[in-house]
């Protein structure tokens, strides 16, 4: 175990070069910000966060978060208009650049081969007075580099990587699994990558991890809060805030079951590293006889990657209910977006054609009203009505869709439910060798093959 862990350590261990790299393209963005805020007369502080000044972030993961800190006296209004414009006026002189949004907007600019998000925020001096969600952001750094040693900061790294390799890395709305904070305070609490995992291991929802030394009375307070929640860790620097709010069960299990598998046969497979993606003519020969439908989409506009998502998952939702509903045995379902205008949903089924006739069992007879009810609706339409041995009414009747395809083309009003997805009419295909080509030249081409092949190179070590 050791040997695997110092070999990919070395791997995503950012050298002095990068690290010199990096921290001049901040030195760059953050003298262009100065001097627009200098030249406008406004007195702010720009500020590094996130995983890199956390310095725990992976050589070639160079996504750096840039606050500019306006004063607590401005007016939230203030801060997205006036201060928001200066960085737009900044992000202009450094060369290209995107308008964001989450809850208020921030700009990204990409500099040399680093990409940077610019965030405005709030210079309080007590996180109990946040305004806005970022507001907290440079509270966890200085907590992060209060209580991670160089060793722990490498621990870190390691379970990003883990976490990235079993697909679990991530808060946002695509993911739904552990933010790099959470990464670093599970780190703070166990110590080491390995004592994270032995303690993945043993996990069962609702898991707990007490960050702060709390007795039975918060954890109850807590999950009435966040009711939902399968992982409750709180914020060392907003107590009642859950930083594990939005991991999935999914999420969840697939790292108690990693970590289990791990512990036992230790491989760089679960860091992503050492498999080989399938290329998409190997996927074609695992096609056959299996109804694998794409539901395509092209919006109007680029929204908001957690917008695109959320309503991309509750469109699937939906779809798969329909499915249900008309007698399609779903096996799996997957979206997928490039978070620019282009979605798609992946979804399995037992079969694409289903037989002419659906049979449908009722209630029991001695239920009056409901047993009138059933024969009053198949009296007409079925092929027959008959009592069975345990006394329940049946019925044989004809469906009215038995090819997926036109189910999905004739209802696609019923699915396509989202807000940004509503009148929108998808493209439906069943998925062939020429669908994989297409998609990966999307660059979608790893999104299929997970799906396509189902089992990810990490679980066939979970058989030593």
């Amino acid at each position: 175990m050791e040997s695997v862990e110092d070999a990919v350590l070395k791997l995503i261990k950012p050298s002095k070069e990068e690290y010199l790299h990096v921290l001049g393209v901040y030195e760059t963005i953050a003298g262009t910000l100065k001097k627009v805020l200098s030249e406008h007369g406004v007195e702010a502080e720009v500020t590094l966060q996130g995983s890199i000044a956390h310095d725990t972030w992976l050589s070639g993961d160079r996504d750096m978060d840039i606050f500019v800190l306006y004063p607590e006296s401005w007016s939230i209004e203030e801060l997205k208009t006036k201060g928001f414009k200066l960085i737009v006026e900044a992000a202009g002189r450094l060369g290209g650049y995107e308008l964001r949004y989450a809850e208020h907007p921030y700009v990204r600019v990409r500099v040399s081969d680093v990409e940077a998000d610019i965030v405005p925020a709030f210079n309080i001096s007590d996180p109990a007075r946040v305004r806005t969600a970022v507001d907290r952001t440079p509270f966890h750094t200085r907590f992060v580099r209060e209580k991670l040693t160089p060793e722990m900061r490498d621990q870190a790294r390691l379970l990003k990587k883990f976490m990235k390799g079993i697909n679990v890395y991530g808060a946002e709305v695509k993911t739904k699994g552990f933010s790099g904070y959470a990464v670093e305070l599970l780190i703070a609490k166990y110590g080491s990558l390995r004592r994270v995992l032995e303690e993945a291991s043993q996990w069962n929802p609702p898991v707990y991890i007490d960050t702060l030394g709390v007795d039975k009375g918060f954890w109850k307070e807590f999950r009435r809060k966040y009711p939902d929640s399968v992982v409750y860790m709180p914020d060392p620097v907003d107590p009642m805030r859950n930083v594990t709010a939005n991991v999935s069960l999914k999420s969840l299990s697939t790292l108690t079951l990693a970590s289990r598998c791990y512990m036992a046969n230790p491989s760089p497979v679960f860091y992503g590293l050492g498999s080989r993606q399938p290329q998409p003519e190997e996927l074609a020969g695992r096609l056959a006889g299996r109804c694998i439908v794409l539901v395509e989409y092209v919006l109007n506009e680029k929204l908001p990657p957690d917008v695109v998502w959320g309503e991309l998952n509750r469109v699937r939702d939906a779809l798969v209910k329909l499915l249900h509903n008309m007698g399609f045995h779903v096996i799996d379902s997957s979206p997928w977006s490039d978070e620019d205008k282009y979605s798609a949903i992946l979804v399995e089924l037992e079969a694409c054609n289903l037989p002419v006739y659906r049979h449908y069992t009722g209630p029991a007879t001695r239920f009056g009203e409901r047993a009138l009810s059933f024969i009053s609706k198949h009296l007409a339409s079925g092929v027959g009505l008959w009592i069975d041995e345990r006394g329940l009414l049946n019925a044989l009747a004809p469906r009215k869709y038995t090819d997926v395809t036109q189910l999905l083309v004739e209802r696609a009003w019923e699915y396509s439910v989202a807000p940004h997805f509503k009148g929108r009419r998808p493209s439906i295909r069943i998925l062939d060798s020429d669908t994989v080509r297409e998609l990966a030249g999307k660059g979608a081409l790893t999104w299929v093959s997970e799906f396509v092949l189902k089992t990810p190179s990490w679980m066939e070590k979970c058989i030593s």
